[in-house]
């Protein structure tokens, strides 16, 4: 019996040495990475064992866009040009200069020709989408796919974005002069949903009318993924590169299924039936006979089609009707250009008419300067690079993040950086290059761009000419970002709520 109690002491005081000799062995491993930047002679802020840099977002105390954004500050305070933070140990390099900006997007593109975006096409079909492969392949996709986002393209299914519009008035129409005030980002959402659903996959989405419907909360799932696979994602990537966390939207077998299942009966059903339709798949479905593309590859811009414009979209119209809310001048201002050059009648504005108002796309711009839908652009070194005007020399693998909410409300290039003012964006105020990046810059600047202003542009037209909006207390005027967010946008607490009353 004394045998086997001292056996089995000296079984457990073996286990801890060795969890104590893994523990320090880890502590002395992360010290060790945390020299890197000092080494390159790279500002940086004192890391903090184990989460780096980003010990707040990892809590759950501080939205990681905004910690970027703060860092940002920090070293722009200081006078630096550049710094270097740690994702846990991972280093990341964060350039603040706009000309060193300059050269990782444009100039020295090939340095940087990646997203650093997480990508596995044989196990996760979805994510070989445009967005997120690398390389010549990229090239080589971006080449086909540009085509379809061009303005005759786009005209050819305005008659389905008009639809949609249409649906959308009529559902807040009701709500008008209602005691209750209405949430605007859920219903935007909705609306956005519909319209990537006709126009991708040639589906009526009618999550307007049917919220919970089984689209409907595909669409709100997809951009809420469980904290499970949040932190599953981020334990099999890693946090070295915040692009990886995109593998949380794309873990979701049900949601893989559903895509993928929908993509290949409708595609069966055109080419067995001849059937051609003014949407985006029937574009793809081109491509495919006339350069080639495989189903996955259908499959996954169809995937990334939704995934970018449907968030992005409903979330800047919603932040823009938040500021015309508190800003009445502005708001009377953006309705008389309107309706003087429109009339009041929503249903008769075309493609042409939308896009040509001068203070209409100020006000999209100043509402993307102050809630840029992505709070930082992402890229990552792909072959060594020799910082402009520096002796430092970043290595293969090592990701970039470019702050654009550090840029965009930088009191040097936008004054009073937090007030609404559209005026930034007259023709007699010019901006600093590459503070103002709401769609990115250079050659994988966003694909989509055209897409995205035309249904948010559309979406704010119709809502301003037939309804007069006021903040609501539950909403304040500057709007706090979620701290422990889940979606790839910047996504505010609570929706985003406003008062409606019908003209």
């Amino acid at each position: 019996m004394f045998k086997f109690d001292v056996f089995n002491t000296g079984v457990f005081e073996l286990v801890c040495l060795f969890i104590s000799l893994s523990i320090v062995s880890w502590y002395l491993y992360y010290i060790h990475c945390f020299n890197y930047w000092k080494k390159k002679q790279v500002p940086t802020h004192p890391p903090q064992f184990p989460a780096g840099n980003i010990l707040k977002p990892v809590l759950g105390r501080e939205n990681l866009f905004i910690s970027v954004e703060n860092y940002y500050k920090e070293f722009k305070r200081k006078g630096y040009k550049h710094a270097g933070l740690y994702f846990l140990n991972g280093p990341v390099y964060l350039p603040i200069d706009p000309e060193i900006v300059k050269s990782i997007l444009t100039t020295d593109f090939d340095h940087f020709i990646d997203r650093g975006v997480f990508v596995d096409e044989q196990n996760f079909p979805l994510s070989a989408h445009l967005f997120s492969i690398k390389g010549s392949k990229w090239r080589s996709l971006r080449t086909k796919l540009s085509p379809t986002f061009s303005s005759g393209k786009l005209k050819t299914m305005y008659e389905i974005f008009m639809k949609m519009t249409q649906n959308f008035i009529e559902t807040l129409e009701p709500k008008a002069g209602r005691k209750e005030d209405i949430n605007i980002k859920y219903i935007a959402a909705n609306f956005t949903a519909d319209i990537i659903f006709s126009t991708a996959f040639g589906l009526e989405g009618n999550t307007l009318q049917y919220p919970d419907s089984k689209l409907g909360n595909l669409a709100k799932n997809l951009f809420n993924p469980s904290t499970w696979i949040v932190i599953k994602s981020l334990a099999l990537e890693g946090l070295q590169n915040p692009g990886s966390i995109l593998r949380a939207f794309i873990s979701n077998k049900s949601i893989e299924e559903f895509f993928v299942d929908l993509v290949k009966k409708t595609v069966k059903h055109r080419d067995e039936n001849k059937v051609v339709r003014k949407d985006f798949l029937s574009l793809l479905l081109e491509i495919r006979d006339r350069e080639g593309l495989s189903f996955n590859e259908i499959v996954a811009q169809c995937f990334l089609f939704f995934l970018a414009g449907f968030e992005t979209s409903s979330q800047t119209i919603s932040y823009t009707i938040h500021s015309l809310a508190y800003n009445q001048d502005v708001q009377d201002k953006l309705r008389k250009e309107i309706v003087d050059n429109l009339g009041s009648d929503f249903t008769k504005y075309t493609y042409d008419d939308v896009l040509k108002l001068p203070y209409l796309d100020k006000v999209f711009n100043e509402t993307l300067r102050l809630y840029p839908v992505l709070g930082f652009l992402n890229r990552i070194c792909v072959k060594p690079y020799k910082v402009p005007g520096t002796d430092v020399v970043l290595d293969v693998g090592t990701p970039v993040l470019i702050s654009t909410l550090g840029l965009q409300r930088d009191p040097e290039y936008f004054p009073n950086p937090f007030k609404f003012d559209p005026e930034r964006f007259s023709e007699d105020n010019s901006q600093v290059p590459f503070t103002f990046m709401p769609f990115g810059e250079g050659p994988r600047f966003c694909i989509g761009m055209r897409y995205g202003k035309l249904q948010t542009k559309l979406g704010i037209a119709s809502l301003v000419s037939q309804f007069r909006f006021k903040p609501s207390p539950e909403t304040p005027e500057f709007i706090e970002f979620d701290k422990f967010s889940k979606s790839l946008a910047m996504s505010p607490v609570k929706g985003i709520t406003v008062k409606i009353e019908k003209l």
